[in-house]
Protein backbone atom coordinates (compact mmCIF):
# COMPACT_ATOMS: atom_id res chain seq x y z
CA UNK A 1 0.00 0.00 0.00
CA UNK A 2 2.81 2.27 0.94
CA UNK A 3 4.56 1.81 -2.46
CA UNK A 4 1.55 2.28 -4.31
CA UNK A 5 0.73 5.41 -2.55
CA UNK A 6 4.37 6.95 -2.69
CA UNK A 7 3.95 6.74 -6.45
CA UNK A 8 1.00 7.96 -7.23
CA UNK A 9 1.86 11.72 -7.32
CA UNK A 10 3.54 10.78 -11.01
CA UNK A 11 0.01 10.33 -12.21
CA UNK A 12 -1.97 12.89 -10.58
CA UNK A 13 -3.71 15.19 -13.35
CA UNK A 14 -5.32 18.54 -12.74
CA UNK A 15 -8.98 17.65 -13.57
CA UNK A 16 -10.25 21.11 -13.09
CA UNK A 17 -8.36 21.99 -16.54
CA UNK A 18 -9.50 21.35 -19.74
CA UNK A 19 -7.79 19.36 -22.31
CA UNK A 20 -7.90 19.86 -25.84
CA UNK A 21 -5.60 17.40 -28.46
CA UNK A 22 -3.79 18.51 -31.39
CA UNK A 23 -5.54 18.57 -34.48
CA UNK A 24 -4.38 16.12 -37.39
CA UNK A 25 -2.84 16.81 -40.07
CA UNK A 26 -2.08 14.41 -42.95
CA UNK A 27 1.25 14.27 -44.37
CA UNK A 28 2.38 15.25 -47.87
CA UNK A 29 3.19 11.58 -48.36
CA UNK A 30 -0.28 10.14 -47.36
CA UNK A 31 -2.39 13.09 -49.21
CA UNK A 32 -0.73 12.29 -52.69
CA UNK A 33 -0.53 8.62 -52.19
CA UNK A 34 -4.35 8.68 -50.78
CA UNK A 35 -4.72 10.46 -54.37
CA UNK A 36 -3.20 7.91 -56.26
CA UNK A 37 -4.91 6.36 -59.33
CA UNK A 38 -7.33 3.30 -58.87
CA UNK A 39 -9.05 2.70 -61.94
CA UNK A 40 -12.08 4.36 -61.08
CA UNK A 41 -12.41 2.41 -57.11
CA UNK A 42 -12.95 3.89 -54.01
CA UNK A 43 -9.94 5.32 -51.44
CA UNK A 44 -12.07 5.65 -48.64
CA UNK A 45 -10.99 2.69 -46.48
CA UNK A 46 -14.24 3.23 -44.55
CA UNK A 47 -15.88 1.65 -46.74
CA UNK A 48 -14.10 -1.56 -46.00
CA UNK A 49 -15.42 -1.41 -42.90
CA UNK A 50 -19.16 -0.34 -44.13
CA UNK A 51 -20.48 -3.55 -46.17
CA UNK A 52 -19.23 -6.03 -48.31
CA UNK A 53 -19.88 -4.35 -51.59
CA UNK A 54 -17.78 -1.75 -50.85
CA UNK A 55 -15.63 -3.40 -49.28
CA UNK A 56 -14.52 -5.27 -52.50
CA UNK A 57 -14.80 -1.77 -54.46
CA UNK A 58 -11.76 -1.03 -51.82
CA UNK A 59 -9.76 -4.14 -52.17
CA UNK A 60 -10.06 -3.92 -56.44
CA UNK A 61 -8.71 -0.13 -56.03
CA UNK A 62 -6.01 -1.04 -53.46
CA UNK A 63 -4.36 -3.61 -55.57
CA UNK A 64 -5.36 -2.63 -59.37
CA UNK A 65 -2.29 -0.70 -59.54
CA UNK A 66 -0.02 -3.51 -58.14
CA UNK A 67 -1.49 -6.11 -60.46
CA UNK A 68 -0.73 -3.67 -62.95
CA UNK A 69 2.36 -3.47 -62.39
CA UNK A 70 3.02 -7.08 -62.12
CA UNK A 71 1.02 -7.25 -65.14
CA UNK A 72 3.84 -5.06 -66.86
CA UNK A 73 6.81 -7.20 -65.40
CA UNK A 74 5.24 -10.68 -66.61
CA UNK A 75 4.67 -8.65 -69.85
CA UNK A 76 8.89 -7.53 -70.11
CA UNK A 77 9.99 -11.11 -69.09
CA UNK A 78 7.84 -12.39 -71.61
CA UNK A 79 9.61 -9.81 -74.24
CA UNK A 80 12.85 -11.00 -72.99
CA UNK A 81 12.14 -14.33 -73.60
CA UNK A 82 10.76 -13.70 -77.11
CA UNK A 83 13.52 -11.79 -78.31
CA UNK A 84 15.81 -14.88 -77.22
CA UNK A 85 13.60 -17.26 -79.00
CA UNK A 86 13.77 -15.02 -82.43
CA UNK A 87 17.99 -14.87 -82.63
CA UNK A 88 20.33 -12.44 -82.93
CA UNK A 89 20.03 -12.18 -86.53
CA UNK A 90 16.54 -10.26 -85.74
CA UNK A 91 16.92 -8.56 -83.20
CA UNK A 92 20.76 -8.08 -82.44
CA UNK A 93 22.25 -7.65 -79.06
CA UNK A 94 18.49 -8.00 -77.29
CA UNK A 95 19.08 -11.82 -78.01
CA UNK A 96 21.48 -11.67 -75.43
CA UNK A 97 25.25 -11.69 -77.17
CA UNK A 98 26.89 -9.30 -79.35
CA UNK A 99 28.10 -10.44 -82.23
CA UNK A 100 30.44 -8.53 -84.93
CA UNK A 101 29.59 -7.91 -88.08
CA UNK A 102 31.18 -10.53 -90.56
CA UNK A 103 34.60 -9.76 -92.42
CA UNK A 104 34.89 -10.10 -95.88
CA UNK A 105 38.81 -9.89 -96.81
CA UNK A 106 39.21 -6.98 -99.50
CA UNK A 107 41.27 -8.71 -102.31
CA UNK A 108 44.25 -7.52 -104.21
CA UNK A 109 44.12 -7.08 -107.87
CA UNK A 110 44.01 -10.04 -110.13
CA UNK A 111 47.44 -9.68 -111.24
CA UNK A 112 48.76 -9.57 -108.05
CA UNK A 113 47.21 -13.40 -107.66
CA UNK A 114 48.44 -14.72 -111.08
CA UNK A 115 52.12 -16.06 -111.86
CA UNK A 116 53.43 -15.47 -114.90
CA UNK A 117 52.39 -18.73 -116.41
CA UNK A 118 48.51 -17.19 -115.74
CA UNK A 119 49.13 -14.22 -117.25
CA UNK A 120 50.32 -15.58 -120.40
CA UNK A 121 47.13 -17.93 -120.43
CA UNK A 122 45.19 -14.91 -120.23
CA UNK A 123 46.92 -12.62 -122.57
CA UNK A 124 46.25 -15.95 -125.31
CA UNK A 125 41.95 -15.14 -124.63
CA UNK A 126 42.42 -11.25 -124.52
CA UNK A 127 42.52 -9.10 -128.09
CA UNK A 128 45.79 -7.39 -128.51
CA UNK A 129 46.09 -3.99 -127.21
CA UNK A 130 42.95 -4.35 -124.32
CA UNK A 131 44.07 -4.37 -120.96
CA UNK A 132 42.70 -6.06 -117.74
CA UNK A 133 39.72 -3.32 -116.84
CA UNK A 134 39.67 -2.57 -112.89
CA UNK A 135 36.25 -3.58 -112.85
CA UNK A 136 34.41 -5.83 -110.80
CA UNK A 137 35.11 -8.95 -113.20
CA UNK A 138 39.17 -8.31 -112.12
CA UNK A 139 37.79 -9.30 -108.30
CA UNK A 140 38.73 -5.31 -106.96
CA UNK A 141 36.80 -4.38 -104.35
CA UNK A 142 37.76 -0.79 -103.89
CA UNK A 143 35.75 0.46 -101.00
CA UNK A 144 34.88 -2.71 -99.24
CA UNK A 145 37.58 -1.45 -96.41
CA UNK A 146 36.05 1.51 -95.62
CA UNK A 147 32.67 -0.03 -95.50
CA UNK A 148 33.80 -2.90 -93.29
CA UNK A 149 35.48 0.29 -91.21
CA UNK A 150 32.42 2.06 -90.72
CA UNK A 151 30.39 -1.39 -89.08
CA UNK A 152 32.95 -1.96 -87.18
CA UNK A 153 33.07 1.79 -85.78
CA UNK A 154 29.12 1.22 -85.61
CA UNK A 155 29.35 -2.34 -84.04
CA UNK A 156 32.07 -1.08 -80.81
CA UNK A 157 29.49 2.20 -80.37
CA UNK A 158 26.99 -0.12 -79.97
CA UNK A 159 28.79 -2.89 -77.59
CA UNK A 160 29.87 0.19 -75.65
CA UNK A 161 26.50 1.35 -75.34
CA UNK A 162 24.92 -1.88 -74.30
CA UNK A 163 27.85 -2.36 -71.49
CA UNK A 164 27.21 1.15 -69.71
CA UNK A 165 24.02 0.88 -69.88
CA UNK A 166 24.45 -2.47 -68.01
CA UNK A 167 26.97 -1.17 -65.66
CA UNK A 168 24.83 1.94 -64.94
CA UNK A 169 21.81 -0.02 -64.16
CA UNK A 170 24.04 -2.50 -61.71
CA UNK A 171 25.07 0.40 -59.89
CA UNK A 172 21.18 2.07 -59.55
CA UNK A 173 20.58 -1.53 -58.68
CA UNK A 174 23.21 -1.02 -56.12
CA UNK A 175 21.84 2.41 -54.92
CA UNK A 176 18.12 1.33 -54.88
CA UNK A 177 19.43 -1.43 -52.14
CA UNK A 178 21.07 1.08 -50.30
CA UNK A 179 18.12 3.12 -50.45
CA UNK A 180 15.67 0.09 -49.74
CA UNK A 181 17.85 -0.16 -46.24
CA UNK A 182 19.14 3.46 -45.17
CA UNK A 183 15.57 4.99 -45.99
CA UNK A 184 12.47 2.45 -45.66
CA UNK A 185 13.54 -0.29 -43.69
CA UNK A 186 14.96 2.34 -40.60
CA UNK A 187 12.41 4.42 -41.57
CA UNK A 188 9.77 1.13 -40.83
CA UNK A 189 11.95 -0.37 -37.99
CA UNK A 190 11.60 3.15 -36.57
CA UNK A 191 8.06 3.17 -36.76
CA UNK A 192 8.22 -0.48 -35.44
CA UNK A 193 10.35 0.78 -32.43
CA UNK A 194 7.81 3.46 -31.54
CA UNK A 195 4.75 1.09 -31.73
CA UNK A 196 6.46 -1.28 -29.09
CA UNK A 197 7.24 1.64 -26.93
CA UNK A 198 3.97 2.89 -27.20
CA UNK A 199 2.35 -0.79 -26.89
CA UNK A 200 5.31 -0.90 -23.71
CA UNK A 201 3.73 2.36 -22.24
CA UNK A 202 0.23 1.17 -22.78
CA UNK A 203 0.88 -1.98 -21.25
CA UNK A 204 2.51 -0.56 -18.06
CA UNK A 205 -0.40 2.08 -17.77
CA UNK A 206 -2.86 -0.89 -17.74
CA UNK A 207 -1.00 -2.54 -15.30
CA UNK A 208 -0.47 0.43 -13.04
CA UNK A 209 -4.06 0.82 -13.64
CA UNK A 210 -4.68 -2.15 -12.21
CA UNK A 211 -2.56 -2.17 -9.27
CA UNK A 212 -4.49 0.72 -8.04
CA UNK A 213 -7.72 -1.00 -8.26
CA UNK A 214 -6.75 -3.87 -6.87
CA UNK A 215 -5.16 -1.47 -3.52
CA UNK A 216 -8.86 0.85 -3.59
CA UNK A 217 -10.51 -2.35 -3.21
CA UNK A 218 -7.90 -3.78 -1.01
CA UNK A 219 -8.56 -0.13 1.54
CA UNK A 220 -12.56 -0.53 1.20
CA UNK A 221 -11.55 -3.87 2.63
CA UNK A 222 -9.93 -2.33 5.15
CA UNK A 223 -12.48 0.20 5.85
CA UNK A 224 -15.60 -2.51 6.39
CA UNK A 225 -13.34 -4.52 8.46
CA UNK A 226 -12.17 -1.41 10.26
CA UNK A 227 -16.18 -0.16 10.85
CA UNK A 228 -17.19 -3.78 11.53
CA UNK A 229 -14.45 -3.94 14.44
CA UNK A 230 -15.06 -0.56 15.87
CA UNK A 231 -19.09 -2.01 15.77
CA UNK A 232 -18.51 -4.58 17.91
CA UNK A 233 -16.76 -3.19 20.19
CA UNK A 234 -18.61 -0.30 21.16
CA UNK A 235 -22.29 -1.66 19.85
CA UNK A 236 -24.40 -1.03 16.34
CA UNK A 237 -24.48 3.14 17.29
CA UNK A 238 -21.55 3.86 18.02
CA UNK A 239 -22.95 5.78 21.34
CA UNK A 240 -25.81 4.12 23.45
CA UNK A 241 -25.90 7.49 25.74
CA UNK A 242 -28.66 10.24 25.80
CA UNK A 243 -26.94 13.59 25.91
CA UNK A 244 -26.28 16.10 23.11
CA UNK A 245 -22.37 14.69 23.17
CA UNK A 246 -23.97 11.07 22.75
CA UNK A 247 -26.10 12.16 19.60
CA UNK A 248 -23.29 14.08 17.49
CA UNK A 249 -21.61 11.21 18.20
CA UNK A 250 -24.22 8.81 17.43
CA UNK A 251 -25.24 10.97 14.25
CA UNK A 252 -21.78 11.24 13.05
CA UNK A 253 -21.55 7.26 13.27
CA UNK A 254 -24.75 6.29 11.46
CA UNK A 255 -23.81 8.51 8.73
CA UNK A 256 -20.34 7.56 8.12
CA UNK A 257 -22.01 3.39 8.44
CA UNK A 258 -24.36 4.06 5.70
CA UNK A 259 -22.01 6.20 3.99
CA UNK A 260 -19.20 3.28 4.21
CA UNK A 261 -21.67 1.13 3.17
CA UNK A 262 -22.85 3.09 0.03
CA UNK A 263 -18.90 3.44 -1.09
CA UNK A 264 -18.33 -0.31 -0.50
CA UNK A 265 -20.81 -1.64 -3.33
CA UNK A 266 -20.19 1.67 -5.54
CA UNK A 267 -16.16 0.14 -5.71
CA UNK A 268 -17.36 -3.61 -5.78
CA UNK A 269 -19.18 -2.74 -8.89
CA UNK A 270 -17.42 -0.05 -10.85
CA UNK A 271 -13.27 -1.13 -9.80
CA UNK A 272 -13.90 -5.14 -10.25
CA UNK A 273 -14.95 -4.37 -13.72
CA UNK A 274 -12.02 -2.50 -13.95
CA UNK A 275 -9.42 -4.32 -12.83
CA UNK A 276 -10.70 -7.34 -14.85
CA UNK A 277 -10.72 -5.67 -18.07
CA UNK A 278 -7.49 -3.71 -17.47
CA UNK A 279 -5.50 -7.24 -17.31
CA UNK A 280 -7.05 -8.38 -20.49
CA UNK A 281 -5.91 -4.68 -22.22
CA UNK A 282 -2.44 -5.54 -20.57
CA UNK A 283 -2.76 -8.68 -21.74
CA UNK A 284 -3.69 -7.80 -25.67
CA UNK A 285 -0.95 -5.43 -25.54
CA UNK A 286 1.58 -7.46 -24.55
CA UNK A 287 0.46 -9.99 -27.05
CA UNK A 288 0.47 -7.71 -29.93
CA UNK A 289 4.10 -6.50 -29.05
CA UNK A 290 5.07 -10.02 -29.41
CA UNK A 291 3.30 -10.39 -32.43
CA UNK A 292 5.75 -7.31 -33.35
CA UNK A 293 8.91 -8.81 -32.64
CA UNK A 294 8.58 -11.63 -34.81
CA UNK A 295 7.61 -9.23 -37.97
CA UNK A 296 10.62 -6.91 -37.20
CA UNK A 297 12.68 -10.56 -38.63
CA UNK A 298 10.76 -10.46 -41.88
CA UNK A 299 12.77 -6.61 -42.43
CA UNK A 300 15.80 -8.32 -41.45
CA UNK A 301 15.30 -11.36 -44.33
CA UNK A 302 14.90 -8.00 -46.81
CA UNK A 303 17.78 -6.59 -45.52
CA UNK A 304 19.49 -9.47 -46.28
CA UNK A 305 18.09 -10.34 -49.98
CA UNK A 306 19.05 -6.80 -50.80
CA UNK A 307 22.69 -7.72 -49.47
CA UNK A 308 22.65 -10.82 -52.06
CA UNK A 309 21.41 -8.72 -54.67
CA UNK A 310 24.13 -6.22 -54.27
CA UNK A 311 26.63 -9.11 -54.06
CA UNK A 312 25.51 -10.71 -57.14
CA UNK A 313 25.84 -7.52 -59.20
CA UNK A 314 29.28 -6.63 -57.72
CA UNK A 315 30.41 -9.81 -59.24
CA UNK A 316 28.02 -9.30 -62.96
CA UNK A 317 29.95 -6.24 -62.83
CA UNK A 318 33.05 -7.88 -62.62
CA UNK A 319 32.42 -10.33 -65.16
CA UNK A 320 31.45 -7.36 -67.53
CA UNK A 321 35.09 -6.11 -67.21
CA UNK A 322 36.48 -9.59 -68.16
CA UNK A 323 34.42 -9.68 -71.31
CA UNK A 324 35.11 -6.13 -72.63
CA UNK A 325 38.55 -7.37 -72.12
CA UNK A 326 37.64 -10.97 -74.51
CA UNK A 327 38.24 -13.09 -71.45
CA UNK A 328 36.04 -15.71 -70.74
CA UNK A 329 37.06 -19.29 -69.68
CA UNK A 330 34.71 -22.32 -67.92
CA UNK A 331 35.06 -20.44 -64.22
CA UNK A 332 33.79 -16.78 -66.22
CA UNK A 333 31.04 -19.45 -67.48
CA UNK A 334 30.16 -21.39 -64.51
CA UNK A 335 29.94 -17.93 -62.69
CA UNK A 336 27.24 -16.79 -65.49
CA UNK A 337 25.46 -19.56 -66.23
CA UNK A 338 25.34 -21.57 -62.94
CA UNK A 339 25.04 -18.75 -60.49
CA UNK A 340 24.58 -15.91 -61.26
CA UNK A 341 21.48 -15.77 -63.45
CA UNK A 342 19.63 -18.66 -61.58
CA UNK A 343 20.00 -16.95 -58.37
CA UNK A 344 19.77 -12.79 -59.81
CA UNK A 345 16.08 -14.10 -61.43
CA UNK A 346 15.28 -15.93 -58.38
CA UNK A 347 15.65 -12.71 -55.87
CA UNK A 348 14.09 -10.39 -59.31
CA UNK A 349 11.48 -12.01 -58.79
CA UNK A 350 10.51 -12.08 -55.20
CA UNK A 351 11.90 -7.96 -55.54
CA UNK A 352 8.79 -7.84 -57.79
CA UNK A 353 6.68 -9.88 -55.45
CA UNK A 354 7.34 -7.45 -52.47
CA UNK A 355 7.29 -4.00 -54.58
CA UNK A 356 3.86 -4.75 -55.21
CA UNK A 357 3.17 -5.80 -51.47
CA UNK A 358 4.54 -2.41 -50.49
CA UNK A 359 2.79 -0.37 -52.34
CA UNK A 360 -0.35 -2.00 -51.22
CA UNK A 361 0.71 -1.38 -47.66
CA UNK A 362 1.63 2.31 -48.79
CA UNK A 363 -1.51 3.03 -50.42
CA UNK A 364 -3.81 1.30 -47.43
CA UNK A 365 -1.28 2.87 -44.61
CA UNK A 366 -1.83 5.74 -47.00
CA UNK A 367 -5.80 5.74 -47.02
CA UNK A 368 -6.21 4.69 -43.29
CA UNK A 369 -3.71 8.10 -42.04
CA UNK A 370 -6.06 10.76 -44.58
CA UNK A 371 -8.75 10.24 -41.32
CA UNK A 372 -7.08 8.27 -38.98
CA UNK A 373 -9.41 8.82 -35.71
CA UNK A 374 -12.63 8.65 -37.75
CA UNK A 375 -11.65 5.67 -39.27
CA UNK A 376 -10.64 3.92 -35.75
CA UNK A 377 -13.67 5.01 -34.20
CA UNK A 378 -15.84 3.77 -37.18
CA UNK A 379 -14.34 0.49 -36.53
CA UNK A 380 -15.16 0.42 -32.49
CA UNK A 381 -18.48 1.48 -32.91
CA UNK A 382 -18.87 -1.67 -35.89
CA UNK A 383 -16.84 -4.09 -33.32
CA UNK A 384 -17.87 -2.83 -30.55
CA UNK A 385 -19.90 -6.07 -29.32
CA UNK A 386 -16.92 -8.12 -30.15
CA UNK A 387 -14.71 -6.09 -27.09
CA UNK A 388 -15.28 -5.81 -23.23
CA UNK A 389 -18.17 -2.57 -22.80
CA UNK A 390 -16.01 -0.88 -20.90
CA UNK A 391 -12.74 -1.18 -22.51
CA UNK A 392 -14.77 -0.66 -25.88
CA UNK A 393 -16.26 2.71 -24.19
CA UNK A 394 -13.06 3.61 -23.28
CA UNK A 395 -11.09 3.73 -26.30
CA UNK A 396 -14.30 5.83 -28.13
CA UNK A 397 -13.26 8.22 -25.20
CA UNK A 398 -9.64 8.22 -26.28
CA UNK A 399 -10.05 8.10 -29.58
CA UNK A 400 -12.74 10.76 -29.91
CA UNK A 401 -10.37 13.42 -28.33
CA UNK A 402 -12.42 13.40 -24.86
CA UNK A 403 -15.47 14.47 -26.24
CA UNK A 404 -17.35 10.98 -25.66
CA UNK A 405 -17.30 10.58 -22.14
CA UNK A 406 -18.26 7.00 -21.29
CA UNK A 407 -20.56 6.09 -18.07
CA UNK A 408 -17.47 4.31 -16.19
CA UNK A 409 -15.71 7.46 -16.28
CA UNK A 410 -18.70 9.11 -14.58
CA UNK A 411 -19.43 6.11 -12.22
CA UNK A 412 -15.34 6.86 -10.90
CA UNK A 413 -16.15 10.62 -10.57
CA UNK A 414 -19.18 9.95 -8.09
CA UNK A 415 -17.40 7.22 -6.46
CA UNK A 416 -14.70 9.87 -5.78
CA UNK A 417 -16.78 12.05 -4.59
CA UNK A 418 -18.64 9.34 -2.42
CA UNK A 419 -15.26 9.03 -0.67
CA UNK A 420 -14.82 12.41 0.07
CA UNK A 421 -17.94 12.58 2.02
CA UNK A 422 -17.01 9.37 3.83
CA UNK A 423 -13.84 11.16 4.52
CA UNK A 424 -15.81 14.63 5.39
CA UNK A 425 -18.10 12.19 8.37
CA UNK A 426 -15.04 10.40 9.76
CA UNK A 427 -13.14 13.25 9.81
CA UNK A 428 -16.19 15.13 11.98
CA UNK A 429 -16.40 12.21 14.03
CA UNK A 430 -12.64 12.08 14.89
CA UNK A 431 -12.48 16.00 15.80
CA UNK A 432 -15.89 15.21 17.90
CA UNK A 433 -14.23 12.11 20.13
CA UNK A 434 -10.98 14.10 19.79
CA UNK A 435 -12.23 17.10 21.51
CA UNK A 436 -14.57 15.62 24.10
CA UNK A 437 -11.94 13.26 25.35
CA UNK A 438 -12.20 9.81 26.01
CA UNK A 439 -13.41 9.88 29.38
CA UNK A 440 -16.34 11.91 28.85
CA UNK A 441 -17.12 10.03 25.52
CA UNK A 442 -17.13 6.53 27.45
CA UNK A 443 -19.32 8.68 30.03
CA UNK A 444 -21.60 10.02 27.80
CA UNK A 445 -22.11 6.83 25.53
CA UNK A 446 -22.47 4.36 28.46
CA UNK A 447 -19.14 2.73 27.60
CA UNK A 448 -15.95 1.57 29.53
CA UNK A 449 -12.53 3.37 29.00
CA UNK A 450 -10.98 0.69 26.61
CA UNK A 451 -14.43 0.82 24.61
CA UNK A 452 -13.96 4.59 24.37
CA UNK A 453 -10.43 3.89 23.43
CA UNK A 454 -11.79 1.42 20.91
CA UNK A 455 -14.14 3.67 19.21
CA UNK A 456 -11.22 6.57 19.10
CA UNK A 457 -8.67 4.38 17.61
CA UNK A 458 -11.38 3.04 15.12
CA UNK A 459 -12.70 6.24 14.17
CA UNK A 460 -9.20 7.37 13.15
CA UNK A 461 -8.25 4.52 11.22
CA UNK A 462 -11.12 4.75 9.05
CA UNK A 463 -10.49 8.47 8.40
CA UNK A 464 -6.52 7.75 7.44
CA UNK A 465 -7.95 4.79 4.93
CA UNK A 466 -10.37 6.91 3.76
CA UNK A 467 -7.27 9.20 2.88
CA UNK A 468 -5.68 6.62 0.79
CA UNK A 469 -8.55 5.45 -0.43
CA UNK A 470 -9.37 9.05 -2.36
CA UNK A 471 -5.68 9.09 -3.29
CA UNK A 472 -6.07 5.85 -4.91
CA UNK A 473 -9.08 6.87 -6.58
CA UNK A 474 -7.69 10.06 -7.56
CA UNK A 475 -4.84 8.69 -9.24
CA UNK A 476 -6.68 6.03 -11.16
CA UNK A 477 -8.80 8.55 -12.39
CA UNK A 478 -5.64 10.49 -13.32
CA UNK A 479 -4.46 7.52 -14.95
CA UNK A 480 -7.24 6.69 -17.26
CA UNK A 481 -7.77 10.79 -18.11
CA UNK A 482 -7.74 11.63 -21.50
CA UNK A 483 -4.92 14.12 -20.91
CA UNK A 484 -2.88 11.04 -19.49
CA UNK A 485 -3.89 8.53 -22.34
CA UNK A 486 -4.65 10.63 -25.53
CA UNK A 487 -1.07 11.09 -26.05
CA UNK A 488 -0.31 7.90 -26.12
CA UNK A 489 -2.89 7.68 -28.59
CA UNK A 490 -1.78 10.18 -30.93
CA UNK A 491 1.83 8.52 -30.48
CA UNK A 492 0.97 5.24 -31.24
CA UNK A 493 -1.14 6.39 -34.65
CA UNK A 494 -0.57 9.36 -35.88
CA UNK A 495 3.25 9.72 -35.25
CA UNK A 496 4.50 6.08 -35.72
CA UNK A 497 2.26 4.58 -38.14
CA UNK A 498 0.68 7.42 -40.19
CA UNK A 499 4.18 9.71 -40.00
CA UNK A 500 7.21 6.90 -39.56
CA UNK A 501 5.24 3.74 -41.32
CA UNK A 502 4.01 5.06 -44.45
CA UNK A 503 6.81 7.12 -44.88
CA UNK A 504 8.90 3.88 -44.81
CA UNK A 505 6.65 1.75 -46.89
CA UNK A 506 6.58 4.72 -49.69
CA UNK A 507 10.31 4.57 -49.77
CA UNK A 508 10.56 0.40 -49.39
CA UNK A 509 7.96 0.49 -52.54
CA UNK A 510 9.69 3.25 -54.63
CA UNK A 511 13.29 1.54 -53.78
CA UNK A 512 12.13 -1.61 -54.38
CA UNK A 513 10.53 -0.65 -57.60
CA UNK A 514 13.64 1.23 -59.14
CA UNK A 515 15.71 -1.82 -58.40
CA UNK A 516 13.52 -4.34 -59.78
CA UNK A 517 13.35 -1.95 -63.49
CA UNK A 518 17.11 -1.59 -63.10
CA UNK A 519 17.64 -5.19 -63.08
CA UNK A 520 15.23 -5.94 -65.65
CA UNK A 521 17.34 -3.52 -67.95
CA UNK A 522 20.50 -5.49 -66.69
CA UNK A 523 18.38 -8.70 -68.36
CA UNK A 524 17.46 -6.72 -71.27
CA UNK A 525 21.04 -5.56 -71.89
CA UNK A 526 22.74 -8.75 -70.60
CA UNK A 527 24.84 -9.15 -73.64
CA UNK A 528 27.09 -7.00 -71.87
CA UNK A 529 28.28 -10.22 -69.49
CA UNK A 530 29.71 -12.30 -72.47
CA UNK A 531 32.64 -11.37 -74.83
CA UNK A 532 31.72 -10.12 -78.18
CA UNK A 533 30.76 -13.33 -80.41
CA UNK A 534 32.74 -12.88 -83.78
CA UNK A 535 31.69 -15.36 -86.33
CA UNK A 536 34.64 -17.04 -88.69
CA UNK A 537 35.67 -16.04 -92.47
CA UNK A 538 33.65 -17.41 -95.05
CA UNK A 539 35.51 -17.52 -97.90
CA UNK A 540 32.99 -19.13 -100.40
CA UNK A 541 31.20 -15.77 -100.27
CA UNK A 542 34.00 -13.77 -101.35
CA UNK A 543 33.74 -15.21 -105.08
CA UNK A 544 37.50 -17.10 -104.54
CA UNK A 545 38.69 -21.11 -103.69
CA UNK A 546 41.44 -21.05 -101.18
CA UNK A 547 43.70 -22.52 -103.86
CA UNK A 548 43.81 -19.10 -105.71
CA UNK A 549 43.95 -17.45 -102.63
CA UNK A 550 46.95 -19.41 -102.01
CA UNK A 551 48.34 -19.77 -105.39
CA UNK A 552 51.02 -16.62 -105.14
CA UNK A 553 52.92 -18.56 -102.57
CA UNK A 554 52.90 -21.47 -104.78
CA UNK A 555 50.05 -23.53 -103.68
CA UNK A 556 47.71 -25.51 -106.05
Amino acid sequence: MNDILGTISSYMVNQTSSFTPEDYIPTETVYQKHHWFRFGHTNDLEALISNDEQAKDYIIGVTSMSMFILGLALLWFIVIISFKCAGQKRVGFLAGRLESPKWRPSLPPIEECLTEDDDENISNYMPTGHHASSGPENFSVAGTDLDQEKQEKKFNRKALMVRVVFVISGICVMISGALFYSEGVTSFVNSLNAVQYSLLIVENTALESRNLTLSALEAKHNLVSGLNDTISETGANFCQGSDQVATEIREAGQQLVSDINGMSSAVDESLKSFSTDLMKMANMASEMNENLQTASGFFYALIAISIVIVVLICIMLAVTFFSAKDISNCFTKCVTCALIWPVFIFFLTLSWMFATLFLVFSLAGSDFCFKPDDIVLAFLNKNKDNFDSLISAMLIYYVSGCNIIPDQLNDITQLITMVKSMLAAANDLADNIASDGVDDVATSCGLDKAAATALQNGVQVISGVSQDLEKLLGSFKGIISCQNINPIYTSLVHDATCTEAVNGFNWLYGSCFALCICAMTMITFRAALYPVKRPELDLDQTGLSAPLLSSKNGGH
